[in-house]
């Protein structure tokens, strides 16, 4: 009841102080939340950037890096930084005090042990999806490579530049590939060169083709010859590496299928039991032996998964 009446207590301050942010009005020169005409949207969205440029700046003050700008456009989330931490910090909020009345309603050990879990499990979630848009981001990229290089192939032939080819891809590919190609032209318009601004963008987006590319483009410059071919050899080797990475996808898909059930098996099983006979798993967080047994069984889950997901994950 203690953590119920604290939750509460906070969510108060909170709902005050964004009341009067919201709807203060009457002062001027940048310094309320609300000035004269301003809508009650803009004034929410003026108060959202503030929040975010106090995150930016405690998190630059203190050297805490739980996002990057690299780490947001890799994922192709069009945020700042602090914006994202302010977004995270208010839903692991919202899931603590919702949690917390849950909890204290439910009046179980075994709710308080999920609602500590979920709370954990909101920051660390927010950092693992934006892992998981960056590998879908570059597994797009890797798939959009080959047909990439035909249309800079094209340009060459056309009678264009290196450059000037690439600047027509970055206006005319798809997403992730004109955002990525996109980069690399400004990158050179900055005064890099070409050929280590294509290796960043390899190295930003681990494509070892796109390093190739780079590779073949250095050394056209050295000794010469038919770029507009070189790449089209490139993009024919591209293409098959994709296919055949295809193929390998398709045949491991049943062991990653069988993976991903026997991990949700034990979470499933949990919360049925929980819910048909509350009470029943008490066991396992009220008795020194049942805590030692959940410890042993996280640690055994988390290396099973670790163990299942090498063997799943085939790198080609």
């Amino acid at each position: 009841m203690i953590t119920l009446w604290i939750g509460f207590a906070v969510i108060s301050v909170a709902l005050v102080l964004a009341g009067y942010a919201l709807f203060a009005s009457g002062r001027t020169g940048g310094r309320g939340f609300r000035a004269p005409g301003m809508s009650r949207a803009d004034a929410l969205r003026l108060l959202g950037d503030r929040a975010a440029s106090a995150a930016d700046a405690a998190m630059a003050r203190r050297n805490l890096a739980f996002v990057s700008v690299d780490d947001l456009e890799l994922a192709g989330v069009r945020m700042r930084p602090g914006a994202y931490v302010v977004t995270v910090t208010l839903v692991t909020a919202a899931v603590a005090l919702v949690g917390s009345v849950v909890a204290a309603l439910a009046g179980m050990p075994l709710a308080w042990l999920v609602y500590v879990a979920l709370v954990i499990a909101v920051p660390v979630g927010g950092r693992f999806v934006l892992s998981v848009r960056a590998s879908r981001r570059r597994a797009k990229f890797a798939d959009q490579l080959d047909d990439t290089l035909q249309l800079i192939s094209s340009g060459l032939r056309a009678g264009h530049s290196l450059a000037r080819a690439i600047d027509a891809v970055s206006r005319e590919a798809d997403s992730p590939t004109s955002e990525e190609f996109a980069r690399i032209i400004n990158e050179n318009r900055l005064g890099m060169d070409l050929g280590e601004a294509i290796r960043r963008g390899a190295r930003r987006m681990q494509s070892d083709d796109l390093a190739w590319t780079s590779q073949a483009v250095d050394i056209h410059r050295e000794v010469g010859g038919n770029l507009s071919e070189v790449l089209d050899h490139v993009s024919e080797t591209i293409r098959e590496r994709n296919q055949i990475r295809r193929q390998v996808k398709t045949l491991s898909s049943e062991g990653r299928m069988s993976a991903n059930v026997l991990m949700a098996l034990p979470i499933a099983i949990a919360v049925i039991l929980s819910v048909l006979s509350p009470g029943y798993l008490n066991v396992f967080v009220t008795t020194s032996i049942g805590v030692g047994l959940v410890v042993v069984s996280v640690i055994l889950f988390v290396v099973g998964a670790i163990w299942m997901r090498a063997i799943t994950r085939i790198k080609f």
